[in-house]
């Protein structure tokens, strides 16, 4: 079971994500990408597991000037 101080601590740190307009989402991601992203994070190529996604994601939807035909 998690000690308060810790339990306060994560509580602070998602205060203040969620007030910087962060958004949490949990997502179950197959096994193979998984490891990708495991393997982008221990090979120095990211940080964090969340910075490999966050990465991904922006590339995909927060790029200007994209041509998407659908």
């Amino acid at each position: 079971m998690p000690d308060a101080k810790q339990t306060e601590r994560v509580q602070r740190f998602r205060k203040s994500r969620k007030e910087r307009g962060d958004r949490e989402m949990n997502v179950w991601v197959p096994g193979l990408l998984g490891a990708a992203i495991d393997h982008a994070v221990e090979s120095g190529r990211f940080k964090s597991r969340q910075d490999v996604i966050t990465h991904a994601l922006e590339a995909m939807f927060a790029e200007k000037d994209r041509n998407v035909v659908t």
